[in-house]
């Protein structure tokens, strides 16, 4: 039997090509997402381990609050004072105060700031050249206009020795001359591909800290015989509890953790996307076994007759798969690592960010990948293995018939996910339940969707079909399609699948830009809005949160005089600054604001609920109706609110009112700003014109006095909902972008059915030809056969997914429903253009069948 079914393997190669094809698709995406990430996270290791390698304990301030609202959590600075304090520690051989922190942007000489978004823009003061730090040309810092640039930046930036350099930090933009390039051991001109701008010692603490006389950290090197562990005991029991003191290691290990959070979250997205690869390749592997058993009744017939066991031709049939999965999941974790080679070399290219390790190549986890891909086609061949069994000894005296099984049973099967699923979308629609009640009903809900679906080839493809077949080779293609229900159903499944979801994403990602200009509309009085990312983010679905950079840091936009020169434009009737920051009410994070109430009041629109909205005193705070409900809190209450800067404080809530997409959370007076939060400058500015005022005339001026701050805009309400809306297009980009090999794996699905069933009617198109049916009809019903599958499995899945894309947006609480017909109608045009491609060589083999050798076929 073993000799038999490797025979018969070889001889089947081709046919099995297609099905192996899409397990190596499936296990080349888990590969590149485990390898790629992996790659990333051992290199930041590999970076932290290097930046705390000749530091034995650190010491740095404890945050006032936590950072689960939005943003970094604050570390407030330690002052310089505590550097002597500590030089008197038994066991430690120097205690050295450092200046570092995110947040110095550079500025190009195209007047746009230098690394958007990604990896860290340090601000620090010059250590001189250390065990880490070589200089490259030039000299460090000694002035308060120079500063010292790391060679990565001075590359990317085309800075030289000599030159000028614009940056940004807790300040305003401010110019210096570059009077040094410095790199990193290891030849590296980067850490991670960071940007690191070196100044005197004062002007980092000034700009970059908010003040002078302190340090980001104090670093010590232990005695020779004294650990690290017994001084870091030392130096704790020395600080008290108002400080973190951590090893150089536990530094190390916290800062990873930190920094590679999000690495997480990629890898999850990127494995759960190619885990829907390898699930929608089962139907692949499943209808390509189920053909191939079909086309062998007779060969199987023959063997079961010569004394084969049922238990032999099932391990027939799963060796087969089981050869097959081995190769293609070989193949894939091949690709993978290759791909993974590719997307490295692209980041590296695109961020400059250079890693001191190679490509990590994780075993267990490929092994895992590699099993997994052979797991799942075993799994796809158990049914047709099992059917292959039964076939009966006397089935290989007559010819092989396609099999018409009753449906009741997968009718049954496939009702229950349908009923479940259908019960939580409802639940979770009409009750109010949660996302992941919804997301459950979903997921069922496909599941029984796509079990069911060859009742719906029976009862509604032939309605599909008669659309599509006006001609004879049009309605034997469409006869084709609808005779064998259950192998077309698992051939669009695949279809079904993917396109329910592409659909499901097009109508959430429409109903939130919808939702997007209606917000703004409702919710934004002002004319004008001053801002950089913040507010079009909130716009794009953070409601409320504070305005943050791109490196995920709560920082400033603009200067406060800008608000002031604001107001003396002409046509301008009222101008006011909102201040942004983390807190935590009663110890629950919140996103906070602060300004002038009665103004915010004016230009957002807000709608009062209880007590007063009117200007605030140092010690009073009003609360939206949300927070305070989650906190059980009311007007007249008093609340302690914890700031970044000042510590905890207790306010006394004067009034409420219903949140909008740009205010929610405690608002502060304006003096709360300049002593509490982070940045003591405006994060957002709001204007609003005079009736019949010049609106033209008014935006140039306004735009004019941000002019020189390339991380502002000035927008009105269009452009403010039109920026909110791209948010949404790049994140929906990216889904189709990570569905994309699903969809390809579909297409691969029909191809590879419409081949297979090319073959097992050969006799039959021998037949059709010897009747007067030409080569043009033939292409024509292969054709017709093709498009009618694609159309019925995209008809059915955007159908679902639009359902399911509706009750998202009705959970979700979005303010408007849209679907957006124009992109349904693309993704089925492209299911139109698949069924196109997968017929392509089935139909030119069709045409070149020879009618005498088609006719004796067997």
């Amino acid at each position: 039997m073993l000799k038999a079914t490797l025979k018969g393997l070889l001889a089947r190669k081709l046919r099995l090509m297609l099905a192996g094809l899409a397990v190596v698709l499936g296990v080349m995406a888990v590969s590149a997402a485990v390898v790629t990430t992996t790659t990333i996270g051992n290199g930041f290791d590999a970076i932290f381990q290097t930046t705390t390698s000749n530091v034995d304990v650190s010491v740095s301030g404890r945050s006032n609050v936590d950072s689960e609202a939005g943003g970094r959590a604050f570390t407030p600075p330690v002052p310089a004072s505590l550097v002597d304090e500590l030089a008197d520690v038994p066991g430690a051989a120097s205690v050295v105060g450092e200046v570092s922190a995110d947040g110095a942007r550079p500025v190009g000489p195209d007047g746009k700031v230098i690394s958007l978004t990604g990896p860290p823009r340090l601000g620090r003061a010059w250590p001189g050249e250390t065990g880490l730090i070589e200089l490259r040309s030039g000299r460090g810092p000694t002035a308060d206009g120079e500063v010292a640039i790391n060679a990565g930046l001075a590359e990317q930036g085309g800075f030289t020795v000599g030159g000028t350099i614009d940056v940004l930090t807790l300040q305003p933009r401010q110019s210096f001359e570059v009077v040094g390039v410095y790199g990193f051991t290891n030849g590296l001109g980067t850490l991670g591909g960071s940007t690191e701008v070196a100044f005197t010692e004062p002007v980092a603490q000034r700009l970059m800290l908010g003040e002078t006389g302190v340090f980001s950290s104090i670093t010590l090197t232990a005695d020779s015989g004294v650990s690290p562990d017994e001084l870091r005991d030392a130096v704790a029991s020395v600080v008290g509890p108002d400080y973190v003191v951590r090893t150089g290691d536990e530094l190390a290990e916290q800062t990873a953790a930190d920094g590679l959070a999000f690495l997480d979250i990629v890898r999850i997205v990127l494995l759960a996307f190619s885990g829907l690869s390898l699930l929608v390749g089962i139907f692949l592997i499943l209808n390509t076994f189920s053909i191939l058993i079909a086309q062998r009744t007779g060969e199987l017939a023959l063997v079961a007759a010569l004394g084969a066991r049922r238990r032999q031709i099932i391990g027939s049939v799963l060796v087969e798969a089981l050869l097959v999965g081995v190769v293609a999941s070989a193949v894939g974790v091949g690709l993978g690592i290759a791909v993974s080679t590719g997307l490295q070399a692209i980041m590296e290219a695109q961020s400059g960010a250079q890693f001191p390790v190679g490509l990590s190549v994780p075993l267990p986890q490929l092994l895992l990948a590699f099993g997994l891909g052979i797991v799942v086609t075993l799994v796809a061949a158990l049914v047709p293995a099992f059917r292959a069994s039964r076939v009966p000894p006397v089935a290989a005296m007559r010819a092989a018939a396609a099999e018409q099984r009753s449906l009741k049973r997968i009718t049954v099967i496939g009702a229950v996910p349908a009923v479940l699923g259908g019960g939580g979308i409802v639940a979770a629609v009409v009750g109010g339940g949660p996302l992941p009640v919804l997301a459950a009903g979903i997921v069922l809900g496909l599941a029984g969707v796509a079990l069911l679906t060859p009742v719906a080839c029976r009862t509604l493809l032939p309605a599909v079909g008669r659309l599509l077949s006006w001609s004879m080779p049009g309605k034997l293609g469409r006869l084709n399609a609808a005779r064998n229900p259950r192998r077309t159903a698992i051939t669009v499944a695949t279809l079904v699948v993917t396109l329910g979801l592409v659909g499901g994403v097009g109508v959430v990602a429409e109903s939130l830009r919808a939702d997007v200009s209606s917000v703004v509309s409702s919710d934004l009085a002002a004319d004008l809005v001053i801002s950089g990312d913040g507010v079009s983010a909130r716009a794009g679905g953070q409601e409320g949160g504070p305005p943050t950079a791109a490196d995920g840091r709560i920082m400033p936009t603009f200067s406060p005089d800008v608000i002031t020169k604001a107001r003396d434009v002409p046509g301008v009737a009222e101008a006011t600054d909102q201040y942004t920051d983390t807190v935590q009410v009663n110890g629950t994070a919140s996103p906070a604001n602060a300004g002038d109430l009665p103004a915010l009041s004016d230009v957002l629109g807000l709608v009062r609920v209880a007590g007063s909205l009117d200007r605030l005193a140092d010690d009073e705070v009003a609360v939206d109706t949300g927070t305070l409900s989650t906190l059980t809190l009311a007007v007249g209450d008093s609340v302690e609110v914890a700031t970044q800067r000042a510590g905890t404080k207790e306010y006394r809530i004067v009034g409420s009112y219903e949140p909008n997409f740009l205010l929610r959370g405690p608002v502060l007076s304006p003096a709360a700003a300049e002593t509490s939060f982070v940045s003591a400058m405006p994060a957002v500015g709001y204007v609003l014109m005079a009736p019949g005022a010049d609106r033209a005339a008014v935006t140039r001026a306004v735009t004019d006095l941000v002019a020189d701050n390339p991380e502002v805009t000035v927008a009105d309400q269009t452009q403010l909902a039109s920026d909110a809306s791209s948010r949404v297009d790049i994140a929906e980009t990216m889904l189709y972008v990570l569905l994309g090999l699903s969809v390809v794996i579909g297409i691969l699905g029909i191809i590879n059915t419409m081949a297979l069933s090319i073959l097992e009617r050969t006799r039959e198109l021998g037949l059709l030809r010897a009747i007067g049916m030409r080569r043009s009809h033939m292409v024509h019903m292969v054709v017709a056969e093709s498009l009618v599958m694609s159309v019925f499995g995209g008809l059915l899945g955007l159908a679902f997914g639009g359902l399911a894309g509706a009750a998202f947006v009705s959970v979700a609480d979005l303010a408007v429903l849209a679907v957006p017909w124009a992109s349904l109608a693309v993704f089925l045009g492209l299911a139109v253009v698949a069924g196109l491609i997968a017929a392509l060589a089935p139909s030119a083999r069709a045409a070149r069948v020879n009618v005498l050798s088609a006719i004796a076929y067997e």
